[in-house]
């Protein structure tokens, strides 16, 4: 049996995927390198194999092909960096305990009182954007205090962090894979799909890949999958016959043999969400829930436990689905999958892991059977990229509607997709229209080589195969009434709410700016929007300089004090007054807290757009009332 210390050696050499030397070792455990040799020949004669190799120069290293022919279970992922250690002290303080022991701590992470000490400080200052976030240190022990709202916003903008570029990046995911190159088995994907012209959106193509790469891994060990679906028809179809001879291709370059489990597993990815079409669904006959009620679920739980809203993402749910089939039919077969990348992925993205863990939880529970962390991991891949998406939901869903046999068709959509990527991704090619899968898909605009009539509100533009320069401009001009009205849906939304009959103030007889804002703040104060503190601070940026423009108008705000509650305080002054250097009719002044601070962005945006249109403001001057002013900015 192996001691406490032992098996964290095999942790630590399993994180670390390198050589470390015993003094380092020696080090994190606070024993002797002696020691250290003494508990690498016990952990070897346990297994009686080479477990971890030994290096006279190097050290040791973790024997990896040894590795997954043992029964080892290796449950904790080790922070290895001080950023690492900061999000895994924060995440643990957000969801797991509600303070922490310094000392248990340090021998979980395996490093020192004094690296400790230095990762509180690195906190502390991550948490200062934050004003009612604090880490708390009392004796041994740490916790973080705050609202449940500054907790959550701290959580969706550390994870950010840790998905950006990394869930859908190629050349990032593809560095996971060390045995074969996943950029070249893109390629040959690539020319077996242009060989049938069949369409993979850019978007799904990351996801699909891990897909194809974790095959690819288990199948150099010989590990293979199976699967007892019915799918007879299935073979029928495009995507069984691109799976074939994509896998009969890598057979001829790579040290792999094809098997038809795999061959049908694959072209079920390729499918995504229509492969339910030639399966029966699991989760029907377990539950009694459709697969898409169960998603739903999913989706609500993921809304109301961290406030990230996955409800428009189609490729979250459609990937969900096809997973949740397979895991359905893996533990009705009580058969294991194994994720060689999870220990990577628990300690490189421990919040999207989390995530994770929490739909894990809720499969659980309706399903009323066991989620290994293995699958776990899987549904992190999937989460991971669905939040990297939401940073660029800005973008436009489009439905490209073309007769999708024609060579010609695919050198169309590609130069589309060149042309116009940053601003819309094309989510679904069909080659005909059919009003409820159109509307299903919730495009935002259509693209067509057809002439086509519909009932549907959505944009459509015709175009030719060849994508001539009047096609360019047809489907720019589209983009940009789209962006328009786009902005002014949101701005409706965000800003306008903001905007209370509350804090309006009309004709209002007074001389000077210090008496405006003053007036201003005081009455935001008594409505409970915010404190004394806050008018000090808007005073106080209003003498370092004047925040009066050319037109009219000036617009205080306060330096880095928030606001309780976020709002946009209107008033017209009965007389104009001087501003610095200006004569000012109408000011807006800024309360915004925390939660709201992209309404800032907006806000300036809006003031950009009606600066520029001189008739439009001068008539936003003329203002007689509440009502009449935001007649005139949503305008």
């Amino acid at each position: 049996m192996l001691n406490k210390r032992q098996e964290k050696i095999i942790m630590l050499l399993d994180e670390s995927k390198s050589w470390i030397t015993g003094k380092e070792i020696s080090r994190l455990m606070n024993v002797s390198d002696r020691t250290i040799r003494s508990d690498i020949e016990n952990i070897n004669r346990f297994y009686d194999k080479q477990l971890i190799e030994s290096n006279l120069r190097s050290g040791y290293r973790i024997n990896a092909d040894v590795l997954v022919t043992l029964p080892i279970e290796l449950n904790s992922a080790i922070p290895q960096t001080p950023q690492e250690r900061c999000v895994y002290i924060i995440q643990e303080l957000l969801f797991e305990k509600k303070e922490i022991n310094l000392l248990d701590l340090q021998d979980q992470v395996f490093i020192s009182g004094y690296s400790i000490d230095n990762d509180i400080k690195r906190i502390k200052i991550m948490l200062e954007p934050y004003d009612n976030l604090k880490l708390v240190r009392s004796r041994n022990c740490i916790r973080l205090e705050g609202s449940e709202q500054s907790k959550r916003l701290l959580y969706k903008e550390l994870l950010s962090q840790e998905t950006q570029g990394n869930f859908l990046n190629l050349n990032k995911l593809s560095s996971m894979f060390v045995d074969f190159d996943l950029l070249k088995v893109k390629e040959y994907l690539e020319e077996t799909l242009d060989k049938y012209n069949y369409h993979v959106r850019e978007m799904a193509m990351p996801l699909l890949m891990i897909h194809v790469g974790i095959s690819i891994e288990r199948m150099f060990r010989h590990n293979y999958i199976e699967t007892t679906r019915n799918v007879q028809d299935l073979k029928k179809r495009k995507e069984y016959v691109i799976s074939r001879e994509f896998f009969t291709k890598l057979s001829k370059k790579m040290p792999i043999e094809v098997k038809e489990d795999e061959v049908i597993l694959f072209a079920l990815q390729l499918m995504g969400k229509r492969s339910i079409d030639v399966q029966s669904d699991l989760v029907v006959k377990k539950t009694g829930m459709n697969v898409d009620e169960f998603i739903e679920d999913i989706i609500k739980m993921i809304k109301d436990e961290f406030d990230i809203d996955f409800s428009k993402d189609l490729d979250l749910k459609n990937g969900l689905a096809v997973h949740l089939q397979g895991v359905m039919e893996r533990i009705n077969r009580d058969m294991d999958i194994s994720n060689i990348y999870l220990q990577e992925l628990k300690r490189k993205y421990p919040l999207v892991f989390e995530l994770a863990v929490r739909v894990g939880r809720q499969m659980e529970s309706t399903l009323d059977m066991k989620i290994s962390e293995d699958e776990i991991g899987f549904l992190a891949l999937h989460l991971g990229a669905a939040y990297e998406r939401t940073s660029i939901y800005s973008k436009y869903r489009a439905v490209m509607i073309y007769p999708v046999e024609q060579a010609m068709s695919n050198m169309c959509l590609r130069k589309i997709e060149n042309l116009f990527s940053e601003r819309m991704d094309i989510v679904e090619c069909v080659s005909f229209f059919e009003e409820s899968a159109i509307r299903k898909l919730e495009p935002d605009l259509i693209l067509t080589t057809l002439q086509l009539k519909h009932n549907l509100d959505i944009p459509t533009v015709q175009i030719s195969l060849f994508l001539n320069t009047e096609d360019e401009s047809k489907i720019f001009q589209t983009l940009n009434a789209l962006d328009r009205n786009t902005f002014k849906r949101d701005f409706e939304d965000s800003l306008i709410g903001l905007i209370q009959k509350e804090t309006f103030h009309y004709d209002l007889d007074l001389k000077t700016p210090s008496e405006v804002i003053t007036y201003m703040c005081d009455h935001l104060e008594k409505l409970g929007y915010s404190n004394a503190e806050f008018k000090q601070s808007v005073l106080k940026r209003e003498e370092m300089a004047a925040t009066s423009f050319v037109y009219s108008f000036a617009v205080p705000h306060a330096l880095n004090v928030r606001s309780y509650r976020p709002a946009i305080s209107v008033a017209f002054l009965k007389k104009p007054i001087q501003w610095g250097e200006f004569e000012v009719k109408m000011v807006i002044l800024l309360a915004i807290d925390e939660e709201h601070q992209d309404v800032l962005r907006m806000f300036f945006t809006w003031l950009s757009n009606m600066i520029n249109d001189a008739n439009h403001f001068a008539s936003l001057l003329e203002t007689k009332d509440y009502e009449d002013f935001l007649t005139k900015i949503v305008d």
